[in-house]
């Protein structure tokens, strides 16, 4: 038998860790654009577009992760209701393409911050 209680607090605790990594990639992208306008050298640039990557990252996994977690819960009837099921699958795969978007352009950044 399923506990549906456990299953519910993992829900919860997935939602949580996809968002954590999120905001973070966010706030970690919004201070490189910040840094552009204020001057930062380049050396710091390159450390704080080196977060973004590492962030965005452990970002895609855990989407990812819970990607498979929605449609994991798609089957089990009594969970939750049909829409929110959706919508939870639909949240993860829009936080999977905004965090290989946020990984692609960190690196183009960094190559482009490094030199040709």
């Amino acid at each position: 038998m399923i506990d549906l209680k456990r299953i519910r607090l993992f829900y919860r605790m997935t939602k949580n860790l996809v968002a954590l990594p999120g905001i973070f990639s966010l706030f970690t992208l919004l201070f490189f654009i910040t840094g552009n306008f204020q001057g930062f050298s380049d050396s710091t640039q390159s450390i704080i577009l080196t977060t973004l990557g590492i962030s965005s990252v452990f970002f895609a996994i855990v989407s990812f992760c819970g990607l498979i977690e929605g449609i994991f819960f798609l089957f089990i009837k009594n969970l939750f209701k049909t829409r929110q099921k959706v919508l939870f699958i639909i949240a993860m795969v829009l936080c999977l393409i905004s965090a290989v978007t946020l990984l692609s352009m960190s690196l183009v950044l960094g190559v482009l911050t490094e030199g040709l």
